[in-house]
């Protein structure tokens, strides 16, 4: 059985770093450069003595590299950085159509994927109206079509619901 605090550092190393997230930078026996920062929208931390660099799309091993290599240019003989995550980044999906509460939702806490009942269970359920066979999933210029009606749990999987996604639940005409 693993511990609980190796379990959050195995999986803050296979994190990639996104917009929003919140990191710590800690520089051994140089406390004036440790820093908490919000990764802005072009993927850059404000960091004291380097300023911008872009962490984004990097593991939390990959931004302590990269920083230690900033400090080395002029700044620290053999700097030992390390990052770890603060907070992650808020993950957001839509949903629309004929749900109950057709709306933005926040994926759960830790989760970068939930499956596609799962989704619609967090919007309330289908109403009425809905026509469960014509479910679409856009995700960025692709277009998902999914029969709902013929989903079960296990199938519900081979349609995940990622970051950005807009779900739509098409209308019955009867």
């Amino acid at each position: 059985m693993a511990f609980p605090a190796l379990l959050a550092a195995q999986n803050q190393a296979e994190h990639i770093l996104t917009a929003s997230d919140t990191i710590e930078v800690k520089v051994f026996q140089e406390p004036d450069l440790d820093a908490k920062a919000t990764i802005s929208k072009d993927g850059k931390v404000a960091l004291p003595l380097i300023g911008q660099v872009p962490v984004a799309g990097l593991t939390t091993e990959g931004a302590a590299r990269l920083i230690s290599l900033k400090y080395q240019d002029g700044y620290l003989v053999k700097p030992s950085v390390t990052v770890g995550v603060a907070q992650y980044a808020r993950l957001r999906f839509t949903i629309l159509g004929e749900v109950t509460r057709p709306n933005s939702y926040y994926f759960p806490e830790g989760e970068k994927q939930i499956t596609l009942l799962q989704a619609i269970g967090l919007s309330g359920g289908y109403t009425r109206g809905a026509n469960q066979s014509k479910i679409t999933i856009k995700r960025g210029n692709t277009l998902i079509k999914v029969d709902g009606s013929k989903l079960s749990d296990e199938g519900a999987s081979a349609y995940p619901v990622l970051p950005g996604d807009v779900v739509t639940v098409g209308r019955s005409f009867l």
